[in-house]
């Protein structure tokens, strides 16, 4: 069972009962962790995670975590920096791809360009939806990925559901989860749940792209 930021009573659950749905999907994640998203997987879809370090990779393995041990799709890891990987990825791939590198105090704000997000989108389906989780305690990084989705025309859902007690002492946290699409259509479903509204910039960011970036402005001073 997926704890923390991934429980299935969060928005990463709504995510994936809502959008993608297809019998058998092919699922990407940047961020590997301890591998807990893999156990939204069903049998024989495919899924593949890119990790820069290979040490997060040995450790998801080893005896601490069953995760990727016991869960149920046909996982594949590649090591390295995702965008270079990702790049090598068939145009199309993917039906979902969920991008989860910015919770530490190190954001990899190559991730968050407007580039980057062309590249996402060009491995997902015609229909595909991406997911950005963005809990983190020091940024905020909802004003950077509603002024990428706004550059490229993009629907958009932000989902952030408050735990209550139980879910606290059962480890289960808070988490904000952003979901992108071409189509606002293949964001219906999750609309309907109450947690989720439209995204929109409650302030004002500059694009962040290849060649502009500012984490100072996203701070929480």
């Amino acid at each position: 069972e997926p704890l923390t930021y991934y429980h299935v009573g969060g928005p990463l659950g709504d995510i994936f009962e809502k959008v993608a749905l297809k019998p058998v999907r092919r699922v990407g994640i940047v961020g590997l962790g301890t591998g807990a998203i893999s156990c939204y997987g069903r049998p024989d879809e495919s899924w593949t995670f890119y990790e820069i370090d290979p040490l997060v990779a040995e450790i998801a393995r080893s005896p601490l975590f069953s995760y990727l041990r016991d869960c149920a799709p046909n996982i594949d890891v590649v090591i390295g920096d995702a965008r270079l990987q990702l790049a090598a990825a068939a145009d199309g791939e993917f039906d979902l791809i969920v991008v989860d590198a910015f919770s530490s105090d190190a954001v990899p704000a190559h991730l968050l360009t407007r580039e980057a997000l062309a590249l996402y989108f060009r491995k997902l389906r015609p229909e595909g939806v991406l997911a950005f989780h963005i809990s983190n305690r020091y940024m905020d990084l909802a004003p950077v990925v509603a002024a990428l989705a706004r550059d490229a025309n993009l629907a958009g859902a932000l989902g952030e559901r408050t735990p209550d007690n139980d879910d606290l002492s059962r480890l289960r946290d808070a988490s904000r989860w952003i979901a992108l699409a071409k189509d606002a259509s293949s964001l219906a479903d999750l609309m309907k749940i109450d947690v989720w509204q439209p995204l929109s910039a409650t302030r004002e960011t500059r694009l962040w792209t290849d060649d502009y970036t500012d984490v100072l402005s996203v701070i929480k001073w």
